[in-house]
């Protein structure tokens, strides 16, 4: 059986019969009636028992003893951090890797909005202290003239490239290892390892950041690190909150030594009420929602139908 219990909150991230049924047409014959979609966490414990592939937004650890056929756990989340189980050696843990078609838009969304004043001017617009400053706006750079660094060169900083480059922007790729393959694929992007960041930083006027969670990211941009960027350089994060100290970032901000911010993650969230990032100067803020996408469901269970049918035996 492969069973589905992926309720939400939002519309968008809640699979729905009609999103079965588009499932059930991707998988081959002899799979299609071995689905079940569990609308209550009830019908999913009740069905467990018999479940080989279970598609969920979380586990329970004692949720394996229920289930002795079950051979996989797949989520749409990517966050490696996102379920706090240990699996027994007979179940493998599968993440989604559709993200980047949504967020490689809303970094591309954002770095446009930038780029061309719409976000930094449609809020100066309303500020009383300045009501036309239309001498500030000359300074907008556009894309084809900027340099963009993306940190995290994996399945959605490279869809987000594929995004960039008809924009005509010197890319930089920052990636753990260059492999020859991602060489071949992107041609006209500079690839770099991480350990080349500090050397980078000083020419880049667009940083966007994709890293996922972990000891070797938490504050890798630190105070150090953000003030060698350049005074109008924008930092974009929509990987993990754990990656740039927040107080260095609002501190840069507030004293014009950073260009401004756009942030879809936090080290804790939601983000406080009391957190000073909601009031530095040129900080864009939001809810940890870059992948949200009304096919948010149908792109994951694309994915998962053609990894279900050659590799999830």
């Amino acid at each position: 059986m492969i069973l589905i219990f992926l309720p939400s909150e939002l519309s968008c991230l809640n699979a729905t019969t009609a999103d079965l049924e588009f499932l059930r047409e991707k998988l081959p014959a002899e799979k299609q009636d071995t689905l079940h979609l569990s609308m209550t966490e009830e019908d999913f414990l009740a069905n467990l028992p018999n479940a080989k592939i279970v598609l969920v937004w979380t586990f329970r650890q004692e949720w394996f003893e229920k289930a002795p056929h079950l051979r996989h756990i797949c989520t749409p989340a990517a966050g490696r951090d996102y379920f706090k189980v240990v699996p027994p050696p007979t179940v493998s843990m599968h993440y989604g890797n559709f993200h980047g078609t949504i967020m490689g838009e809303t970094a591309l969304a954002s770095v446009l909005a930038v780029s061309h004043g719409i976000l930094p001017f449609a809020s100066t617009m309303k500020d009383d202290a300045e009501l036309w400053p239309r001498k500030e706006a000359t300074t907008a750079k556009r894309i084809a003239l900027s340099t963009v660094a993306i940190l995290g060169f994996g399945n959605i900083g490279q869809a987000f490239a594929e995004m960039l480059m008809p924009f005509g922007a010197k890319i930089i790729g920052i990636t753990r290892s260059c492999h020859p393959e991602l060489a071949e694929k992107f041609p006209t992007v500079e690839l770099t390892t991480i350990d080349t960041l500090d050397s980078k930083l000083p020419c880049v006027d667009h940083l966007v950041c994709f890293l996922p969670s972990g000891k070797e990211t938490t504050n890798l941009l630190d105070k150090r690190r953000i003030s060698l960027m350049k005074n109008t350089a924008y930092i974009y994060n929509f990987g993990r909150g754990n990656l740039i100290d927040e107080n260095a970032l609002t501190e840069a901000l507030s004293e014009n030594k950073l260009g401004g911010a756009v942030l879809d993650v936090f080290k804790t969230e939601p983000l406080p009420i009391d957190s000073p990032l909601r009031k530095a100067p040129n900080c864009y803020l939001f809810p940890h929602s870059s992948a949200f996408s009304p096919d948010y469901i149908k792109l994951y269970f694309g994915k998962i139908a053609a990894e279900i049918e050659t590799n999830l035996n």
